[in-house]
């Protein structure tokens, strides 16, 4: 039997919004593999009609956004050093129970409201010990809970990270504009896929271009319009929505994952999911499609399930959407948008060592340097300031960070927490400050 997802009553902020319990709840790996070929026509119709009818092209600004975090109380140093790149922005945190004075940094609770963060709780049902890692569950199920608390009117865009992911919002404003929120959206170019190395060996890497996915509904550029793909990329079909008939039928991918798409229907959530450390930007659109009601029931997949893979799935089973890159990094080899990196294949730790895992971003010192090389004049070549200029995410991974060095010159740094969060928190200063003097450098707009 399962039992429903509760949640008591809403009491005033800051001390939480809603507490939510799980009472138990089972895997759903069969039914409903996405929208019937009938659906996938009337949204395609209707979005046409859409688009030739509006006279003016979708722009967004701060206020048409919402911030999701998977939170820890133990870790809230990190929320308060994001809060210069949050400005002006909506942040909801799901923590693992109600805050208090006492596990906030000291002055905390009295600037949630200037920086616009509401709080809820989602307790976990497991020990770290029975999960790859503590807060597994909640982190999957954030944005679904940001959405039910703050209401699906409040925000056209949910940008969807943990605690250690740096959103540069203003180059995120430019990769949105021209789509329409009211499309099933769940962006990423920085996606986990199991693929074979020289040795015929199985790796599991993100960001992997051969990651099945779609491109926005209606995308081009100068580049997109000539027909170019980088080498080694998925022939991406253009996504009106993006669901796994889409991809599976797109010219050039017919039989790939067999004659009914046998291969992909399983593969979501089996190294085949959107990266949640580099983030992921979701459509009011797409969380319209998902009732509360629905949420329970899909999180649930056995010890080794993370996060991301566990959103990736539910996303997938209720709604039957995958994977949309936001476009300008898929035509070009040297853009990632989400989280780049230059220091090829890494692994960092025993999660990585133990699944033959490996990671082509996480580089938040080299965007750092980068912005700082461009900013001063130094080597900055027309590829890396393109990078720079198509930013949307970083992640800091801050179970490695103590390796960060922090800028001695840096005097308005501050970090009121744990010395084991200093590092990560000043990776969120510094990007945030050196992103806004490179944007400020090439006259780009700040929102």
């Amino acid at each position: 039997m399962r039992l429903p997802l509760t949640c008591s009553r809403r009491v005033s902020l800051p001390t939480l919004l809603c507490v939510c319990v799980l009472h138990c709840v089972q895997a759903s790996w069969g039914g409903d593999w996405g929208k019937s070929q009938q659906s996938q026509l009337a949204f395609e119709d209707f979005h046409s009609r859409s688009r030739s009818n509006r006279s003016e092209p979708f722009k967004y600004d701060r206020g048409d956004l919402l911030i999701a975090i998977p939170g820890q109380t133990e870790r809230l140093s990190l929320i308060e050093a994001s809060r210069p790149w949050r400005r002006g922005v909506n942040t909801f945190i799901a923590l693992e129970k109600p805050l208090e004075d006492t596990d906030a940094p000291e002055g905390f609770l009295s600037k949630t409201a200037e920086h616009r963060e509401h709080f809820g709780v989602f307790q976990d049902p497991r020990t770290k010990t029975e999960w790859e890692k503590a807060g597994d569950l909640r982190a999957a199920i954030a944005p679904f809970l940001a959405a039910k608390e703050m209401g699906l009117d409040s925000f056209k865009w949910l940008f969807y990270g943990d605690d250690d992911t740096v959103f540069f919002i203003d180059g995120a404003l430019d990769a949105l504009e021209n789509l329409d929120y009211n499309m099933p959206y769940l962006l990423s170019d920085d996606v986990w896929f199991v693929e074979d190395d020289a040795q015929g060996k199985q790796i599991n890497t993100h960001p992997n271009r051969r990651a099945p996915r779609c491109v926005p509904c209606g995308y081009h550029d100068e580049v997109a319009d000539t027909g170019y793909i980088p080498y080694a990329s998925f022939k991406a079909p253009e996504g009106c929505p993006c669901t796994y008939e889409t991809v599976c039928k797109a010219p050039g991918n017919e039989g790939y994952f067999g004659p009914n798409c046998e291969w992909l229907k399983v593969h979501p959530g089996l190294w085949y999911f959107i990266h949640g450390g580099a983030g992921a930007i979701i459509s009011r659109g797409l969380l319209q499609m998902i009732s509360w009601d629905k949420v329970d029931g899909y999180f649930l997949r056995g010890s080794f399930a993370s996060g991301d893979s566990m959103l990736t799935v539910a996303v997938y089973e209720m709604t039957g959407i995958l994977p949309t890159d936001p476009g300008y990094g898929y035509y070009r080899d040297h853009v990632q948008m989400f989280d780049p990196g230059w220091k090829g294949y890494q692994t960092k730790g025993p999660e990585d060592w133990n699944f033959d895992v490996f990671d082509k971003g996480n580089d938040p010192e080299g965007v750092l340097q980068r912005l700082q090389d461009c900013v001063g004049g130094a080597d900055c070549d027309a590829e890396v300031d393109d990078q720079l200029q198509h930013l949307v995410s970083v992640h800091i991974r801050s179970r490695y960070s103590t390796e960060y060095p922090i800028g001695e010159n840096e005097t308005d740094f501050q970090h009121s927490g744990p010395e084991l969060h200093r590092p990560a928190s000043y990776m969120h200063y510094a990007l945030h400050k050196w992103y806004v003097k490179f944007r400020k450098a090439r006259g780009l707009s700040m929102r």
